[in-house]
């Protein structure tokens, strides 16, 4: 009976312990593309070394139908420092290679690849299998960073 007790009690103590519970901020949505970027804030926590984390993700379609054949997918997920970098490296590629057409490279971790349609050019952010990819043109890119970095200074969230 008492070792019954003390599991229990070992088990209320560590689920407190290690348990967080987290909402879903909005901090950049494109509707038509279903893709967005948020921030996991924390609402309970016991670690005092709590990182904020910052994800890019968004939805695909696996059949014709939203109802049925949509799933999620993260193309990237990071703190806010070094989603920051993420942001800025990104419009960098854009812009140095703007004019360019499938190159390829890799920005912490994640492919990314340049696409120019006729006078359409932008870049594209892989998940992690390389199979699906959102993609935002040069002032998407740019307004995604203003989006966060006016988020972070709301929020009092060092970035840099």
């Amino acid at each position: 009976m008492k070792r019954r007790i003390l599991i229990a009690v070992v088990c209320m103590i560590s689920a407190n312990l290690f348990s967080q519970t987290y909402k879903l901020e909005t901090v950049f949505t494109e509707k038509v593309s279903e893709t967005y970027l948020s921030h996991w804030k924390v609402l309970e926590s016991t670690n005092i070394n709590q990182v904020d984390t910052f994800t890019l993700w968004g939805y695909q379609l696996y059949f014709d139908n939203w109802a049925n054949g949509a799933y999620e997918v993260e193309y990237y997920k990071g703190n806010a420092k070094e989603t920051y970098l993420f942001l800025n490296h990104i419009i960098g590629f854009t812009e140095k290679y703007k004019d360019e057409d499938e190159v390829v490279t890799s920005i912490s971790g994640v492919r990314v690849k340049t696409l120019k349609l006729f006078w359409y050019k932008t870049t594209l952010v892989y998940e992690k299998e390389n199979k699906v990819s959102c993609k935002f043109n040069l002032n998407q890119w740019t307004e995604i960073r203003s989006k966060f970095v006016s988020y972070c200074d709301d929020q009092k969230i060092n970035y840099k």
